[in-house]
């Protein structure tokens, strides 16, 4: 499967974003997560909970039943499964069986829904992607967007898009100053829990920082603006808006003399040849003000949305042009490269173990 040449283009043991905290309620609903259907929803006392998504009698979609206690009601013949996934009852034979569902750990942290489906051993929640690093709800710092796309294409190419921002004056022909990252310098630096690329180039004033600053803060004359890309795996990037007056202390903190913001992405394979896209922005400044919040949301979903749609047309045919002809790299695709080598070696680790699918709850009913 292309880019790696492998059965699959994602590895299994990492957080993936399952869903939006505020998407997860007592009315379950059904996510395809990793190839897998997954049934997510809370318990009575708001505790969420993720099961494989098909009833094991019927094969019936579990979230087109509902939730009893903490356990979730097949719509189908009436089986329950709690929480843990241990049939509960069997209607029709007054009983529950010695059977369990598999389910999935989850972390909810704030804004967003953590799930792990890889071996269950491997799940440290500290693994996360630390939220202190981008100002996701984090005191002194504001939430906007919060929502999610579907791609219908693989993961690698969402990351692959994120790695290399020379498609901005083409795909985002409407952004002023995208020209300015063709003649960008790129370094590659390794940090505690991501790889960076920073990207440094020749800039002026441009409407985009008047509508971020305010006119007030204009400057005249060219500066030097760093863009910096943060890579914590396959499952999130974090992308940052202009940093003007950049400056770097010991311990790798950004600052600059305006305020930060970042644009936060969350990639969540659904299948094979589809994906979630969890998208917010994170600001340090017009904290209080939600007017810019929504303005600024809706800025950067027209700006996903052109992502989209390239890599809706690139997936079509992605497989049969690769075997067609080696692709061609740029200088530019440095950091994309680098990435890849990292998660190849992360799918190659898992292979000795590695499932299309979980492993069949034992059927020991009785």
């Amino acid at each position: 499967m292309y880019p790696f040449g492998l059965a699959t283009a994602y590895p299994r043991n990492r957080w993936y974003i399952a869903a939006l905290s505020a998407e997860i309620t007592q009315t379950p609903f059904e996510r395809m997560l990793l190839d897998v259907p997954v049934a997510l929803y809370r318990t009575e006392d708001g505790r969420p909970v993720a099961m494989y998504g098909r009833c094991p009698h019927r094969f019936y979609p579990l979230a087109l039943g509902r939730v009893e206690g903490d356990g979730l009601v097949c719509g189908y013949h009436g089986f329950k499964f709690a929480a843990s996934g241990k049939c509960v009852r069997i209607p029709a034979q007054n009983s529950g069986a010695n059977f369990e569902q598999p389910t999935y750990p989850l972390e909810e942290r704030g804004t967003y829904t953590w799930i792990w489906m890889g071996d269950p051993k491997l799940a440290d929640p500290s693994s996360i992607p630390p939220y202190e690093d981008f100002g996701l709800d984090q005191p002194g710092w504001a939430v906007s967007g919060g929502y999610r796309l579907e791609i219908n294409g693989r993961s690698q190419l969402l990351i692959d898009n994120l790695m290399d921002l020379t498609h901005l004056p083409h795909v985002h022909h409407h952004v002023p100053g995208g020209d300015a990252y063709l003649q960008s310098r790129h370094t590659l630096s390794e940090r505690p829990r991501s790889l960076r690329l920073t990207q440094e180039m020749p800039g002026t004033w441009s409407p985009f920082f008047e509508f971020l600053w305010g006119a007030d803060q204009r400057f005249d004359g060219e500066v030097m603006l760093h863009q910096v890309t943060d890579f914590y795996g396959p499952e999130f990037v974090k992308t940052s808006g202009p940093l003007i007056d950049f400056a770097q202390d010991g311990e790798g903190h950004l600052s600059t003399s305006h305020g930060i913001v970042y644009f936060l992405h969350g990639v969540t394979p659904a299948m094979a040849h589809s994906t979630h896209f969890f998208c917010a922005q994170t600001r340090n400044f017009r904290i209080d003000d939600d007017a810019f919040g929504q303005a600024l949301h809706e800025l950067d979903e027209v700006i996903r949305m052109q992502d989209v749609v390239a890599i809706n047309h690139v997936e079509p045919d992605v497989e049969r042009s690769s075997q067609v002809q080696r692709e061609l790299l740029a200088r530019s695709d440095r950091a994309a490269a680098a990435v890849r080598e990292r998660i190849k070696e992360m799918i190659l680790a898992e292979q000795p173990s590695q499932a299309s699918e979980p492993a069949p709850a034992r059927d020991l009913a009785g």
